[in-house]
This record gives C-alpha cells, sequence and structure tokens, in this order.
C-alpha cells in the first residue's frame, strides 16, 4: 500500500545481524563462499522416495547439526525441519549482532518471521490417522504444522516482548516479513526485530502439488543445470529448502552499542495484482509498482541501484514477466542494473527465498561483488535484463534491491543501501 505522507519516516535501519541454512552450507559464509564458486548442489532427493515423483531432484540441506543447549527437548519435539533450520539462523545472527538477551528493552524487541505451510509430514499423518489412533499421545506433535510455532520459540530465545508476527504469502513470506520489521522501526514501534524465514518443503505432498501445477523441472538426469533462470531451456524451479534470520536495528541504538553495522534497509514495497493465483499479470503490473514503490519509499534513483537479485523461479512465466517488469523500471540500455537469480545454486527456499535473497544482496553490497549467474546457456530474448557473468565478479556497488514475488500474486521489493 502507498506510504502515508502525514507519516514520515524518522528513524533508519540498519542490518547487525545475518544467519543461514541452505544446501549450500549450515551457516551464512558457506552459503556466501557457496554463491561465489556457482555451486549448484542438487541432486537426488533422498528424504522422501521419489522414484515415482516426476521431479526427482532437489536441493537438500545436509549434514545438518543443531548446536547443544539452543532449545529443550521438548521444544525441538514440537518443531519440523523448516523451524530447527531456524533456530540456527536465529542463533548466528544473533551472536554476528552481539545481542543477547536483556541488552535491549525487551518491550521494544519484536519477531516477524515468514513461514510456509511448514511442510506436512505426510508419514506423520498417515501414521496416526490412518489407524484412528485417537488416544495417541504424539498427536500433540501436530503443532509442528503451525507456522507460528518458530516465531514463539524464537521469542523466547531472544527474549522478545514487543511482539510476536508471522507471515505466509507463500513465495514471498519472508520478504514480506523484513519488509514489515523495517517499517516497525522506521515508525518507532520497535528498536529491533528478528526478522527472516525458514522453510523446507522437500516432501511427496508438496513436490507433487507444484509438479501437478506444471511449475518443476524435470531434468532429472542433470540435477546441477536443471535451475534456469532467464534461460530459453527454462521448464521449471527445483525445490530447496533452509532458513535466513536477520537482525534489524535502529540506527541510533546500533550505533549506542558500537555494534557492526552491515548494510542499511532504505526502501520497502509491498503489493498484489489480484491477477491470478499461480500467474503473474502478463504487463507485470504488481512487482513494477512494488520496485517502483520501494525505490519512491528510500528516495532512491533507479539509475543508483547497480544489482538486482531477481526472484527467477526459473518458470517461463515468471521470468519472462519479473524481466520485463525490471525493465520497465530500470530500463535496458547503459547503465541498467545487472540482474541474477541465485535460486540457481539455493534452489527455491519458498517461505525462506526472500530472506536468503536480501542477504545475498546485503553481501553483495559488503563485498562489492557481484553473485553468478549460473546454467545461463542462452539467454531468453523475452527476459531483457543485463545478467551478471557465469563467474563472481568484482564492481562498486552502493544499492541493491530484491525481489519477492508469491503464489496469490503478492509481490515485495526491498532496497539496501552499502555501509561505508
Amino acid at each position: 500500500m502507498p506510504h502515508d505522507p502525514m507519516r514520515p519516516k524518522k528513524r533508519r535501519v540498519v542490518v547487525t545481524g545475518i544467519g543461514a541454512v541452505s544446501a549450500l552450507g549450515s551457516n551464512l559464509n558457506d552459503t556466501w563462499n557457496g554463491i561465489l564458486e556457482g555451486r549448484a548442489p542438487a541432486a537426488a532427493v533422498t528424504h522422501f522416495d521419489a522414484s515415482q515423483a516426476p521431479c526427482k531432484i532437489a536441493y537438500e540441506v545436509n549434514d545438518f547439526v543443531l548446536p547443544e543447549g539452543l532449545i529443550s527437548d521438548r521444544e525441538r519435539r514440537f518443531l519440523n525441519t523448516a523451524m530447527v533450520y531456524g533456530v540456527k539462523a536465529v542463533a548466528e545472527a544473533m551472536e554476528q549482532a552481539a545481542l543477547v538477551p536483556g541488552q535491549v528493552d525487551p518491550e521494544r524487541l519484536a519477531v516477524c518471521l515468514g513461514m510456509g505451510l511448514c511442510s506436512a509430514d505426510v508419514d506423520w499423518c498417515e501414521r496416526i490417522f490412518l489407524p484412528k489412533k485417537y488416544a495417541d499421545p504424539s498427536l500433540d506433535e501436530h503443532i509442528r504444522f503451525n507456522p507460528e510455532q518458530l516465531a514463539s520459540v524464537v521469542a523466547r530465545l531472544v527474549g522478545a516482548k514487543g511482539g510476536n508476527t508471522t507471515i505466509h504469502t507463500a513465495c514471498a513470506s519472508s520478504g514480506q516479513s523484513l519488509g514489515e520489521a523495517y517499517e516497525m522501526i522506521a515508525y518507532g514501534e520497535a528498536d529491533v526485530v528478528v526478522t527472516g524465514g525458514a522453510d523446507s518443503m522437500i516432501n511427496s505432498f508438496s513436490m507433487v502439488g507444484f509438479d501437478l501445477l506444471g511449475a518443476m523441472s524435470k531434468r532429472n538426469d542433470a540435477p546441477q543445470q536443471a535451475s534456469r533462470p532467464f534461460d530459453v531451456g527454462r521448464d521449471g524451479f527445483v525445490m530447496g529448502e533452509g532458513a535466513c534470520m536477520l537482525v534489524f536495528e535502529d540506527y541510533a541504538l546500533a550505533q549506542a552499542r558500537g555494534a557492526k553495522i552491515l548494510a542499511e534497509i532504505c526502501g520497502y514495497g509491498v503489493t498484489e495484482s489480484t491477477y491470478r493465483i499461480t500467474d503473474l499479470h502478463p504487463e507485470g503490473r504488481g512487482p513494477v509498482e512494488a520496485m517502483q514503490m520501494a525505490l519512491e519509499d528510500g528516495g532512491t534513483a533507479a539509475a543508483k541501484v547497480g544489482y538486482i537479485n531477481a526472484h527467477g523461479t526459473s518458470t517461463q512465466i515468471n521470468d519472462r514477466v519479473e524481466a520485463l517488469s525490471i525493465a520497465k523500471v530500470f530500463g535496458t540500455g547503459t547503465g541498467a542494473p545487472k540482474v541474477s537469480s541465485t535460486k540457481s545454486m539455493t534452489g527455491h527456499m519458498i517461505a525462506a527465498a526472500g530472506a536468503m535473497e536480501l542477504a545475498i544482496c546485503i553481501n553483495a553490497l559488503r563485498f562489492q561483488i557481484l553473485p553468478p549467474s549460473i546454467n545461463v546457456f542462452q539467454q531468453d530474448p523475452a527476459c531483457p535484463v543485463a545478467l551478471t557473468e557465469a563467474v563472481a565478479t568484482p564492481t562498486e556497488l552502493s544499492f541493491a534491491l530484491s525481489n519477492s514475488i508469491g503464489f496469490g500474486g503478492s509481490n515485495t521489493a526491498l532496497v539496501a543501501r552499502r555501509w561505508l
């Protein structure tokens, strides 16, 4: 929605911590290095028997270990896979931000997370409900399916009493959670917000559902080359999983406590396309408006944006319409921003995608390097954007933008500024 001119922003919002879990690694550093190396760790699915599924490949998290002592055994029992990834990412982000419970006013510390369908455990449902074990005490584990469960645990972990919000807008979930967290601080509703997203939908129920929609790649014989954003031969996305969490903070507070600032968040746009549940409007109406709103919100000229991490799912419609949307806002000539979709390396992390991709934008700004565009064997001429090179490339960046586009028509855009 348009921002109320009678409610001007008075506070700057900065990022002081980031944590990540992905198929590239169980922390931000390993994930970022995997991006720079252009790795695509997609492989045959092991989380379930996918032998009969049309799509048999995914970007799975491997060798993940939850550090001892973060949560109790009872809490662990009530968390599904995605939520456990989220707990680990929150711990990493809080450590980098050098924040411990009680350090800031708990009434001014909030949690705002993007969560998905929480990966319904089909095997568990069959085990409990098909035999009609109504008296089975393990029925209480149904709480694992509740999206708000992670935010409740995170609030306890970080000592947050200033609000607890869970957002589900499909693939735009964590992008919207970041934007709402940003506005909470900018408008003085909170001083610190732990935000981001987590998801794990590598299961038979979810993957077959996306298969039936025609959204997933069928390149089972070449998993590492299957995700091809903006390539003429793209045939669908490849599922990923993981989490990415960030600590957003009022600049004055971060400065007062001597925190290391990673970047500034300086613009947010959110729109609804109101077109079709699974398709973008062919003219890119919603994404265009979200990007324009984010630029206007931060007072950032389009010409200043040097890099865009596109939603870029590797589906025919999404990539074409998003590319046209970017071209409408930023142009296609000399000076147009470089564009990439890092889903080719992380897989589509669904509700966690937006947070991961903003984190990658922030690292691109910090280290002045453009993430590579891999698996682009022939760029689709219907996608008129300036893609990054096939290898990570040094550059000069001041501003970066991250897009998220969700089923149902939700669109978000976030602008980040390099911190000098």
